[in-house]
């Protein structure tokens, strides 16, 4: 009994031991598991099967980092992408007619998002970001050359100003013009007391012929001051024709080097609910320039309402060089100055020209109005 008490008590041990009674290692108590690999050493024990397998929680947390940057970059690239291609799209859609004076923030946003793509190191979708600003900037740069002829003689100056019904600053105004010398003034949204405090300002000594309609409490007065002598050849009220309730009258300014036609502009505003006006007037604006004789001097010069996004202006400029585009000073902004929240973002008075030579141009700021003036100077053909 005590030798067989002694080798079952050996055996009960190497049981309690894992081991087989004759000392070798069995799977099923080996605390190093199935084929005898050790738990915390080995390759497959049960505590740490995938440490080396799966990939661990921070490499997976950057890879989810680095699709959520790749996505929210082409989510932006595609809404400045979308901003940027309504520039071709002819609509009188109101909210497509506000975005599309958006050009140059769309230009900035794709530079700004290059940069930070960059920064990122987010490759993949660096190529379509690269590639979007390429096309905007092939967009944006003629307005940034300068097609000017600087030494050229100065035959005509012409301003045009928007005075915010009347209200503007009539002294800081004759004070531009005699700065630049300007020989015609076409007033926008002129009202009888602006014309009375142009010439308390010295307007009435400065220029000499004067044409159009000043109307008191509404925007719709137009007048075309002149130190040249000047011809109606129409008064430009017919709304049904002009497709604006403003006075566009259509002059004869006989220079010293030759007769220059000119058109006053002023179409109706696109706000909500007047769009489809609005573009109506600038397409009548485009047959009064077609209709124009192609062998004379031709001069459109006010508050367009429309800036170079919008279709239906590219339309009606066509062919027509527009002064601060031709003095390459690339992102002009007229709009809105005085009483406005926003920054001016937007040119939307232009002086447009035919068969001249743009010699220099630029824009005034003045107080009480909503609008900066802009200004151009010719050479006239030389026969």
């Amino acid at each position: 009994m005590g030798t067989e008490d002694g080798d079952g008590a050996r055996a009960l041990s190497s049981v309690d031991l894992g081991r087989a009674p004759d000392g070798d290692p069995r799977d099923a108590g080996d605390p190093r598991g199935p084929g005898g690999s050790s738990g915390p050493g080995g390759s497959s024990g049960p505590g740490d099967h995938g440490a080396s397998d799966v990939p661990s929680a921070q490499p997976r947390t950057r890879r989810r980092r680095r699709v959520w940057l790749d996505v929210a970059i082409a989510l932006v690239l595609l809404v400045l992408v979308a901003v940027g291609a309504l520039r071709w799209v002819d609509s009188t859609a109101y909210p497509v007619v506000v975005l599309q004076t958006l050009g140059p923030f769309v230009v900035v946003g794709l530079g700004l998002l290059t940069v930070a793509t960059l920064l990122l190191r987010r490759w993949l979708v660096l190529v379509p970001v690269v590639a979007a600003l390429a096309v905007a900037a092939t967009v944006a740069a003629p307005a940034f050359r300068a097609t000017t002829s600087p030494k050229a003689h100065r035959d005509l100056t012409v301003m045009a100003a928007n005075v915010w019904i009347g209200s503007a600053n009539a002294a800081q105004l004759m004070g531009a013009v005699r700065y630049h010398s300007v020989d015609v003034l076409v007033l926008t949204e002129a009202t009888p007391a602006m014309l009375r405090r142009l010439d308390e300002a010295g307007a009435s000594d400065y220029f000499t012929g004067r044409a159009g309609v000043a109307r008191a409490g509404t925007s719709t007065g137009t007048m075309v001051l002149s130190r040249y002598p000047v011809s109606v050849r129409n008064a430009g009220t017919d709304s049904g024709r002009e497709h604006t309730p403003s006075a566009q009258p259509e002059l004869d300014v006989t220079t010293r080097r030759g007769t220059v036609r000119l058109k006053a502009t002023h179409p109706v505003a696109p706000v909500q609910g007047d769009t489809d006006e609005w573009r109506a007037g600038l397409r009548a604006l485009q047959t009064w320039v077609e209709g124009a004789g192609r062998n004379e001097p031709v001069i459109l010069a006010g508050d367009f309402n429309a800036a170079s996004g919008h279709p239906g202006f590219r339309d009606l400029a066509e062919g027509l060089d527009d002064a601060q585009h031709a003095a390459g000073q690339g992102w002009v902004r007229t709009w809105p100055f005085a009483g406005r929240r926003l920054p001016a973002y937007v040119q939307l008075d232009h002086v447009l020209s035919r068969g001249l030579t743009v010699v220099d141009a630029g824009q005034v700021a003045y107080n009480h109005a909503d609008h900066a003036a802009v200004w151009a100077s010719y050479t006239l053909p030389r026969g």
